[in-house]
């Protein structure tokens, strides 16, 4: 592997042994949270990215995601579309409603619920079976993605939204300052990733749920902020996300990683309090909207 830092070249070391070999299309679904799954994890003692090198990357990467499907993640629909409400709500503090852009848009909720607000919406995603059904829902969906649009035919973006996506990326920097070029001015950008630099994260240890096989790069929140301003980006929001799911839900993430409690708060799941919506944060989580500034630097 690369000894060094894949977002500033720093020294790695190991900070988490894993035992998983090259994952299967089902591990990089957004539901599968399985503890221990990943495959080594090296921390950069520069900038605090955790990274997983053992990821394949280039098109064997993509074909990955491509075959993903994810049967569970529309039972968490109603509370799926509350947060992408709440993140819209953010959106639009800093940037004019018009054109939006979400990629790795998913089954195209926060899509839907953009356009219910009179955003005009365009997405990007590779898997085949959440891209199905966000055209399902009359949604301009794209096997695309972000670094094959051009600015100069594609651009001019109001706001562009990267949900529980840079965290999956190759490249974050390459797409930090992409995104950044297909902004309009005055346009905002949006990223929404776990925090490994946390309270929660560092609790947590080996069993934080961020540490998935699906994450290349967990960004901690000052290296995230960086980089945004190094993309030529001004952030002006930078808060902890608020997630909505129900008690059964949340009880099931918890029990994964609480032993021999685990089956009790699983039961939880199938009671008429397991099926109420709940809204939570765990502080593990930002958002940060960032408003393009007078020029986005190009190299």
């Amino acid at each position: 592997m690369d000894s060094r830092c894949g977002i500033c070249g720093g020294p790695l070391s190991l900070a988490l042994r894993g035992g998983a070999d090259v994952p299967a299309p089902e591990a990089m679904a957004p539901t599968c949270h399985t503890t221990g799954a990943h495959a080594d994890l090296y921390a950069c003692a520069a900038c605090g990215t955790i990274q997983q090198p053992a990821l394949p990357a280039g098109a064997e990467l993509l074909d990955l995601y491509r075959a993903m499907e994810d049967d569970a993640y529309l039972d968490e629909e109603a509370g799926r579309r509350a947060t992408s409400r709440r993140l819209l709500r953010h959106v639009e503090k800093a940037a004019p409603q018009g054109r939006l852009l979400e990629v790795g848009c998913g089954h195209g909720l926060l899509l839907d619920e953009a356009r219910r607000r009179g955003w005009t919406v365009t997405g990007l995603e590779p898997a085949r079976a959440a891209r199905a059904h966000a055209e399902s829902l009359g949604l301009d969906v794209r096997d695309a993605l972000l670094e094959d649009l051009d600015p100069a035919t594609d651009g001019g973006y109001e706001a562009i939204v990267l949900a529980d996506v840079i965290e999956h990326l190759e490249d974050p920097v390459g797409a930090l300052r992409a995104a950044a070029a297909l902004l309009a001015p005055g346009g905002a950008l949006c990223v929404v990733t776990p925090d490994p630099s946390s309270k929660t994260a560092r609790l947590a240890g080996a069993r934080w749920w961020g540490y998935l096989p699906a994450h290349t790069f967990l960004l901690p929140r000052h290296t995230l902020k960086r980089l945004l301003r190094e993309a030529g980006l001004d952030p002006i929001v930078d808060v902890g996300l608020w997630r909505t799911f129900t008690v059964g839900n949340w009880s099931s993430g918890l029990g994964e990683r609480s032993g021999r409690l685990g089956s009790a708060l699983a039961r939880l799941r199938s009671t008429p309090v397991g099926r109420a919506p709940l809204t939570l944060s765990l502080g593990d989580e930002r958002v940060m909207v960032a408003r393009r500034a007078a020029a986005v630097p190009t190299g």
